[in-house]
């Protein structure tokens, strides 16, 4: 597996991708790291994607069809994801003697919650780069665009972060890629049971091909589903995924006696069910609305209407 970073001048490298490391790292160090984070990353945008994002990394600097911002972004994301796994071990020596604290004159130990308020900045700030890297790829990534992993987030009825806003703002679309699985999981196992395989294969028609053509009832159906996979998605998420993914609004935080203003403890496992709980009773409500809806004689067209274009339901045609 090929890195974006090679020992010769990694340390400089590596501080340039980051912008905030104050020591020089050894490629040593820190290696076992960078395959995790690359390794991962590889899991999430797939093996043709980070493969193009390698043969961006070697052109050289003055081949003017290099997209220096796309090397920069896919750096920093594989960068700050390797230092969060990175700087908990080194804040220890590990010695022939067991574990020693490092310590010098001119600096001071942090407290523990210190460290976690670090700890999870860090985390945030991993997936913020990871979410901007993403985004990036959207615009400018030939690759991306025709990955497996890309086009099977547009097989849902949720394709982008614009179709999501309107049930929860989530600004994210790193979490809109974790939260596909569940979107689709809702489709299979909520949603057709009660539109019918048939029904669903002409409102995926409708939107691959001439969503202009969609009529009201249609239309207000497909809002419906998007609802109840939204919400399921959410449900599902928060007891799964980590907390640092979502927006901060999502689970409110709450004070704690810390020595600092700013600090909050991290949700309790009650909290995330409650909220988990509210998002399951919302997704409820969808579905008894679809149930209503296509129990209506003569409202839902079930025929899909001529398409001059020529596609079908098997193109892999994208309407982005």
């Amino acid at each position: 597996m090929e890195l974006l970073f090679k020992d010769t001048e990694f340390s400089q490298e590596f501080k340039d991708a980051l912008g905030f490391v104050d020591s020089d790292i050894k490629f040593r160090k820190i290696k076992p790291d960078l395959l995790v984070a690359t390794r991962n990353l590889k899991e999430l945008i797939g093996d043709t994607t980070y493969e193009a994002l390698v043969a961006n990394n070697v052109k050289l600097d003055s081949d003017e069809t290099k997209d220096k911002t796309l090397d920069e972004f896919s750096r920093n994301a594989i960068a700050i994801t390797a230092y969060v796994l990175h700087a908990p071990l080194n804040n220890l020596a590990h010695t022939p003697n067991g574990r020693r604290m490092r310590s010098s004159d001119d600096e001071k130990t942090p407290f523990e919650w210190m460290l976690k308020n670090d700890d999870d900045n860090l985390q945030k700030r991993a997936n913020r780069s990871l979410d901007t890297l993403i985004k990036y790829m959207d615009e400018s990534l030939p690759a991306w665009k025709e990955s497996k992993v890309y086009l099977k987030s547009f097989e849902s009825y949720i394709r982008n972060i614009s179709e999501f806003n309107p049930f929860y703002v989530l600004e994210s679309r790193l979490l809109l890629l974790k939260l596909t699985p569940a979107i689709l999981t809702c489709e299979k196992r909520l949603v057709i049971p009660r539109i019918t395989s048939e029904l669903n294969s002409t409102l995926k028609a409708y939107r691959k091909t001439h969503p202009e053509t969609i009529d009201d009832t249609n239309e207000e159906l497909i809002k419906l589903i998007q609802e109840a996979c939204a919400y399921y998605s959410l449900s599902w998420a928060l007891p799964r995924l980590q907390l640092n993914l979502f927006p901060d609004g999502i689970l409110q935080s709450y004070r704690s006696d810390r020595s600092t203003i700013s600090a909050s403890k991290v949700p309790e496992g009650m909290q995330v069910d409650q909220v988990s709980q509210l998002f399951k009773e919302d997704y409820e409500k969808a579905l008894i609305e679809i149930e209503a809806l296509v129990k209506e004689p003569e409202t839902i067209d079930t025929e899909i209407t001529t398409i001059e274009d020529g596609f079908d339901d098997d193109d892999p045609f994208v309407n982005t």
